[in-house]
């Protein structure tokens, strides 16, 4: 019963991953699990780019790209560093945290990588948060 207990106060929540941040100019690939979406890698097959629009100075583009991610449910910055963001999400129900990470390129690519903490599967989660973004950016004018 305390397990239960502890275990649902607690959340099924795993440390934060070493791969984070940007490596080499990129984000890391994802594992061979079917949790994480990778725009840049497109990841699965089938995943398109998110391409920005021209116009806007970098930095303003990552405050904007920052809003748009700062207005989804449950999603929170946890570190911003020039062109890279990284927030987590947590599940509604079991608490679970999801990883996304956000990486502006020079030619204005938004590379996207969504990645579940924990678990084999992620129920399409990860796919459907990428959209999500995919079409508040669109709403935001910042896609090409």
């Amino acid at each position: 019963m305390t397990a239960l207990l502890v275990w649902g106060l607690g959340g099924c929540s795993a440390p934060m991953p070493d791969g984070l941040g940007v490596k080499e100019g990129s984000l890391a690939p994802c594992p061979d699990t079917p949790n994480c979406v990778h725009t840049g890698l497109r990841h699965p097959e089938g995943t398109q780019p998110i391409l920005l629009t021209e116009g806007i100075e970098h930095g303003a583009l990552v405050d904007r790209v920052q809003a748009v991610v700062e207005a989804m449910p449950r999603l929170s910055i946890v570190t911003r560093a020039d062109r890279y963001l990284h927030a987590e999400e947590r599940s509604r129900f079991m608490r679970f945290v999801d990883d996304v990470e956000l990486l502006l390129t020079d030619d204005r690519e938004l590379i996207v990588r969504s990645a579940s903490r924990l678990g084999r599967s992620d129920l399409g989660v990860n796919s459907r948060r990428v959209e999500r973004l995919r079409e508040l950016l669109a709403e935001d004018g910042l896609l090409r």
